[in-house]
């Protein structure tokens, strides 16, 4: 198991709030505003290389050990995406995603009205 630096007494000492986090990787990252897994691959990038200095990791290494790594949970980060992309609109996603996601809505309502849609169509 990975030690980190940053705990103290099974404790995480926040240097800086997610919600801090998530903004400058919205503003910093364009790309990461419509993909969370991109949003979540930079957050959680930064934070195990604030808490243990580690640039490349394997998934499976990351994926065992992401709370020792200072990693918060991917829907924090997605409701957290979420809340500042609302206050800030400007760091919204894209018009092209935002006409995908909408779609997409649309075909997941249908689907659960009648199970009968493909998922291709989103």
């Amino acid at each position: 198991m990975l030690k980190s630096p940053l705990l103290m007494g099974g404790k995480m000492i926040k240097l800086e709030t997610l919600e801090k986090r998530v903004k400058t990787v919205l503003t910093n990252h364009p790309e990461a505003r419509d993909d969370d897994m991109k949003l979540y691959f930079i957050v959680c990038q930064e934070c195990f290389y604030k808490t243990h200095h580690i640039t490349e990791i394997s998934f499976k290494e990351f994926i065992y050990n992401y709370r020792e790594l200072g990693c918060p949970s991917f829907e924090s980060v997605r409701r957290t995406r979420q809340k500042i992309q609302a206050k800030h609109p400007e760091l919204g996603c894209s018009p092209e995603m935002r006409r995908k996601r909408s779609k997409c809505m649309a075909v997941y309502k249908k689907y659960a009205k009648d199970k009968e849609v493909l998922v291709s169509e989103c």
